[in-house]
């Protein structure tokens, strides 16, 4: 599975968990309104109204809040701090994907290394036997080359 397959595949998804719960709030926030209970009390000319609810559906109004804000936030930031660059070396197309979770290495579109969440450094072989050595830095990624190729800032 490519690059972009997988990017794809996640904001979907991503996606779908905020519509989820969105539709979840939606839903239990009608159902709250549509429990109201208006009783008219009063004795001849002094009459007030009380209004009372079924604060059963707030449960469902609660879960879908608490489902939706992390994964609004992690959308957003998925949206906002991915970044992928793509380069060519000896005829190799390398991608350097750098996600809200992990990062990747790509050549040729296909998967080579990555880490999850933790780890400074990535390594792979290119088809010639060049080596690439990418450490990785709070923002940036530093990218070496086994064949004399300059180092990269990216």
């Amino acid at each position: 599975m490519n690059w972009k397959t997988r990017i794809r595949k996640r904001r979907i998804t991503e996606a779908i968990l905020t519509l989820f719960f969105l539709v979840i709030i939606v839903v239990f926030y009608a159902l709250y309104e549509q429990s109201a209970v208006v009783e008219e009390i009063g004795f001849g000319p002094v009459k007030h109204q009380t209004v009372t609810y079924n604060t059963d559906f707030l449960w469902g109004v609660f879960i879908g809040f608490f489902g939706l804000t992390p994964s609004v936030i992690f959308l957003i930031a998925d949206l906002i701090s991915s970044k992928f660059v793509t380069f060519e070396i000896s005829g190799d197309y390398i991608t350097f994907y750098r996600g809200i979770f992990g990062t990747d290495l790509y050549v040729n579109g296909e998967y080579k290394d990555g880490l999850f969440l933790f780890g400074y450094y990535l390594e792979t072989t290119l088809s010639d036997g060049t080596k690439i050595n990418a450490a990785l830095g709070k923002w940036s990624a530093h990218l070496t080359f086994s064949n004399g190729h300059p180092p990269m800032d990216i």
